[in-house]
């Protein structure tokens, strides 16, 4: 961020966002939402809306795309996937897994610090003095939240080269599911509210993290979906106290490795599927012996009726003739 503001305040960053029809300061507060909404490590993985990232700068969605333009064009983002309209089945697996109506897929962006050879234009600061609250006076980000892959740490890019096979995505979602149920004592990795709007204040975790949790605990998120590891945690919780968790990844960490057992078994989406299926069967079950065995029809009933009145009656002659000898 320190690279986009002394860019935006020199000369040649006034004359191109003059180019683009923006102010200088309303394309800081730009590049500062798609910090916000990046990887706080690598840059990566931006895959905001245009809608959330204009309400979280302050702008509108026009002067957003401005705003990307002299990004794009100065090297400091890279457009990596194209947002598009979902199919109808894509949008069929996507309110099935998230719940909602999602009509498009968002572009997946990258930021970069180095966006440019020409040291003079806007250079890299030795110094660590911190940035403003906000490049437009208010409260909001601070440097310390806006890190970019130029000042990652050491260990952030030993992780990201030995990490380089990406994580399966049925764990990605497993994990941001567990992430929003986790919310009130794990607010960190979850950056947005309900809502979807950003939550300032706190720092920001990747939710992969949460995920190599899951991995490393060796839980197929195949099987165990987000809500059934939560629903585990919950339970598992009840009758312990919380301390005051210096590190809630390690604690997730050991609830998981306490679980092992667990996890092992069937999940609750299974026993509720067998339960289900076995309810289903004893149905088809009872619906196959009434069909063997079928009411009787009317005309059925009612030669069945007269048969058995015949019979009575036959019954009561007999009777009344043996009472007669008796008595002659």
């Amino acid at each position: 961020m320190r690279q986009i503001i002394t860019f935006a305040r020199s000369e040649t960053g006034i004359k191109i966002c003059h180019e683009h029809r923006i102010a200088p300061d309303k394309f800081i507060a730009a590049a500062n939402a798609h910090a916000a909404y990046a990887d706080e490590s690598t840059g990566r993985s931006l895959t905001a809306a245009r809608d959330t990232l204009a309400e979280y700068a302050g702008i509108s969605t026009d002067v957003l795309d401005r705003a990307r333009q002299i990004l794009r064009r100065i090297g400091a983002a890279v457009e990596l996937v194209r947002g598009r309209y979902l199919t109808i089945a894509e949008r069929i697996e996507a309110s099935l897994t998230h719940g909602g109506k999602q009509l498009r897929a968002a572009s997946v962006w990258a930021l970069t610090s180095k966006f440019t050879a020409n040291s003079s234009v806007y250079p890299q600061f030795p110094n660590h003095a911190d940035l403003p609250e906000n490049p437009l006076g208010s409260t909001g980000i601070s440097r310390s939240q806006v890190i970019t892959n130029a000042r990652a740490t050491r260990r952030a890019r030993a992780s990201m080269k030995a990490g380089s096979d990406p994580r399966p995505l049925h764990a990605q979602i497993a994990a941001a599911r567990l992430a929003d149920r986790l919310g009130p004592t794990m607010p960190e990795y979850r950056g947005v509210d309900r809502n979807g709007h950003y939550v300032p204040g706190i720092t920001h975790h990747h939710v992969g993290a949460i995920a190599d949790a899951l991995t490393a605990a060796g839980i197929d998120t195949t099987r165990w979906t987000g809500d059934d590891v939560a629903d585990q945690i919950t339970e598992f919780r009840r009758d312990r106290s919380l301390p005051h968790l210096a590190s809630p990844t390690a604690f997730l960490r050991w609830q998981l490795r306490a679980l092992a057992d667990v996890w092992s078994g069937p999940t609750p989406t299974e026993r509720r599927t067998e339960i289900q299926d076995r309810r289903a069967a004893e149905r088809r079950a009872e619906l196959d012996r009434r069909a063997a065995h079928p009411p009787a029809s009317d005309d059925t009933r009612a030669t069945a009726l007269a048969e058995i009145r015949q019979i009575l009656f036959r019954r009561s002659g007999m009777r009344t003739r043996t009472r007669g000898d008796r008595l002659g």
